[in-house]
């Protein structure tokens, strides 16, 4: 039985072309009735931009299509501005239990066949919970666009009277298993519950995992979960993008043929941010079932989208990505530690910075000398800093991955739809960049 050692510590400080088209524009009356023209962003020579035009439906619902026909497939991507952090206390795991509930079937659409209509249609599907959203998706054959907006439309405004306590009781059991395979029977496991507990005061909405607690999902029935959906699944709350080869016209009235009937859900107001705030050190010990024990160690630094973000993810960087971090260079390189590392795990209401090291089997696996080191490292760093070479290759590495996440409709899309979910702006690309 080895330990794993959990350490959140106090911060430490380190340091698109686009315009409004006004409902006076000649080409608005072109829309279907309750469509209204919000944004366009057309290619640029001298930017990095993704094309898209932005809508809104009478009911709320925010409609965002980028073009694009270079493949004959288009992606449709529906996200929820709801995770984990709009749970309520002894109420943990719903969005993530809802997720699994949007695919079994609707009011129109047999229970399981959602994924059979779709992947018989020669298309892919999934759905992803996280803190701060609840996102579903598919890839399909263009000519099979109509079937997904139908689809995805029947689920929004038409689930209830779909789920019954059977499939709910299936559901629960299957989101249970899931915990167990991926907390209580994963090596580390349970590390995030536990730092996320320690991080955050009671009661916080990052204070638990998505996948939520045991005792919150047996206490909970099909009524509370209906309840959930009504809050939180309108169509004000949401964002439907759609990318790849696309007529517009036939899109809009398709996207207002079936979403525009579904009622306005309650208003949803934007989160307070919410970064941990620590007065003083915490240390958390974790016996777990392992052979190589780790040092783990978080220190709350900002928020999604603020300034500051982008020198941490650079800080990051030099700390602990690549042979020639600080980490790697200090402890994995020198044998101290089998492996080591940083990284900045952002959200949109709160973020931390995060170091660790593994280290080996037996005696080498002292967690007091590994902490040390780790430590002596960071002391390292606020004496030396970094050259401007290093920072010029993190700065290429960004450039770089903003293109290559611009090879495929769905790299688009889901940037699109996440953007607008958390800025109420699709393309960020080059603000991104500019930090």
């Amino acid at each position: 039985m080895k330990k794993v050692l959990l350490g959140t510590f106090s911060l430490i400080a380190i340091a698109g072309c686009s315009y409004n088209v006004p409902s006076s524009t000649p080409f608005f009356s072109s829309l279907p009735e309750g469509v209204t023209l919000l944004e366009e962003v057309k290619p640029s020579k001298d930017k990095v931009v993704i094309p898209y035009t932005k809508y809104q439906l009478e009911n709320g619902l925010t409609v965002i299509l980028s073009p694009d026909d270079s493949d004959p497939l288009v992606h449709v991507d529906v996200t929820y501005h709801v995770g984990s952090a709009r749970e309520e206390i002894g109420k943990s795991g719903f969005a993530h239990f809802f997720e699994h509930m949007m695919f079994q079937g609707s009011e129109n659409v047999g229970d399981q066949q959602h994924f059979k209509i779709i992947t018989e249609a020669g298309g892919s599907l999934n759905g992803t919970t996280n803190r701060d959203r609840t996102n579903y998706f598919e890839t399909v054959p263009s000519n099979q666009l109509e079937k997904m907006l139908w689809l995805e439309s029947d689920r929004m405004g038409f689930l209830l009277d779909a789920v019954s306590q059977k499939k709910f009781e299936v559901q629960r059991g299957t989101v249970k298993n899931e915990r167990a395979q991926s907390y209580e029977n994963r090596p580390y496991g349970l590390m995030w519950e536990r730092m996320g507990e320690a991080l955050y005061p009671e009661g916080h909405p990052y204070s638990w995992q998505p996948i939520g607690y045991v005792e919150d999902l047996d206490r909970v029935d099909v009524n509370d979960l209906k309840a959930f959906f009504l809050r939180w699944y309108g169509p004000n709350n949401a964002v439907l993008t759609i990318g790849g080869d696309i007529d517009v016209d036939d899109t809009l009235e398709w996207v207002n043929k079936y979403f525009g009937p579904i009622p306005q859900g309650p208003e949803v107001k934007a989160a307070e941010k919410q970064p941990a705030v620590l007065t003083e050190d915490k240390y958390i010990t974790l016996e777990d079932n392992i052979r190589q024990p780790m040092v783990l160690v978080g220190w709350p630094t900002t928020y999604r989208g603020e300034e500051t973000q982008a020198s941490l993810n650079a800080l990051s960087n030099v700390l602990g990505s690549g042979t020639n971090s600080y980490l790697y260079q200090n402890l994995v390189k020198t044998q101290k530690a089998v492996s080591a590392g940083s990284f900045h795990d952002c959200a949109e209401l709160a973020c931390t910075m995060y170091v660790y090291a593994m280290g080996n089997s037996g005696e080498k696996g002292d967690l007091t000398v590994l902490n040390k080191e780790l430590m002596d490292t960071l002391e390292q760093f606020s004496k030396e800093g970094v050259e401007q070479e290093r920072l010029d290759q993190i700065t290429g590495m960004a450039e770089a991955n903003a293109v290559f996440a611009l090879q495929s409709v769905k790299g688009k899309v889901s940037q699109l739809a996440s953007n607008q979910t958390f800025y109420g702006q699709p393309d960020r690309i080059e603000s991104q960049l500019d930090q």
